[in-house]
């Protein structure tokens, strides 16, 4: 029997330059925030904004990637039951 393996979705060059770029444009925004010439009240309401902005696409890329995952658990159960035959495979709408 051959075990399943699945293949890494992305090499570790690429998470290391997601991660660097993330970083940069996330200091590089905050140093700005901070160094800008207007009152405090105003730094801080574009820092809540950055912080907003970033739990945000936190939440969006982790959304997306359940969605692919649930998709692709259906599309292997989908292929365990044509291959056992024991249940009628249902049809994609």
């Amino acid at each position: 029997m051959n075990p399943f393996a699945p293949t890494p979705r992305s090499t570790p060059q690429f998470y290391l330059q997601s991660v660097v770029s993330f970083a940069a444009a996330s200091v590089g925004l905050g140093v700005g925030v901070v160094l800008l010439p207007v009152d405090l009240w105003m730094r801080a309401f574009l820092g809540m904004g950055l912080l907003y902005v970033i739990t945000a696409t936190f939440t969006l890329a982790k959304c997306v990637r359940d969605r692919q995952d649930d998709q692709a658990a259906a599309a292997a159960a989908r292929q365990y039951q044509e291959w056992n035959g024991t249940e009628q495979v249902p049809q994609p709408r």
